[in-house]
């Protein structure tokens, strides 16, 4: 459970997020629980720093993306800075994305698709025999986005809010349940 909420938390992690720098997350169990939050910083240079904390404030993990064209490479981090794994998300022009996400030994642990209409996207995960481990639908405008997260079977497992400035449209979505943190 802790896995794949740290996961959710990262879901909103990077789009085109605004000049302004900083945005809030807040990570929901399906009961309504509050079980992390997450704090994204974007950089001048345009790398994304988020920091990933659990219910009581303590940080538990972090994750750097920097974009380069229509590339964006996520590198996943414990508490202790050891590598856990990265995302690689490869953008269109159509606001499509694909991501392939492997482990700290460079091994596939799954991939992910994103498509997006509006303001609204829906990204569909698959571990690394290509079966589904799951969705998430995210809603966003005006710096404020909500997210669900869903199983294989449908059965909500989480939401996320964001507030401030957070990106509304997300180019690289949290890892799926496979990816080992």
């Amino acid at each position: 459970m802790k896995a794949i909420l740290s996961l959710l938390a990262t879901s909103l992690l990077l789009s085109p997020i605004s000049s302004a720098e900083t945005c809030r997350e807040l990570v929901r169990d399906s009961s309504g629980r509050t079980v992390q939050t997450i704090e994204h910083q974007k950089s001048s240079n345009g790398t994304v720093r988020s920091v990933i904390r659990d219910s009581s404030g303590r940080t538990i993990g972090t994750s750097t993306s920097q974009t380069s064209g229509s590339t964006t490479r996520t590198d996943y981090r414990d508490a202790s800075g050891r590598m856990t794994g990265s995302a690689s998300t490869n953008g269109s022009s159509s606001g499509s994305s694909h991501t392939t996400y492997r482990d700290a030994s460079n091994r596939t642990t799954g991939t992910a698709t994103t498509r997006t209409n509006g303001d609204t996207s829906r990204t569909d995960f698959r571990d690394a025999s290509n079966r589904s481990t799951g969705n998430q639908t995210t809603n966003g405008s005006s710096g404020f986005a909500a997210g669900i997260r869903r199983n294989a079977s449908g059965r909500v497992t989480g939401t996320s809010t964001g507030n401030g400035n957070c990106p509304t449209n997300p180019r690289v979505p949290g890892p799926p349940a496979g990816l080992k943190k």
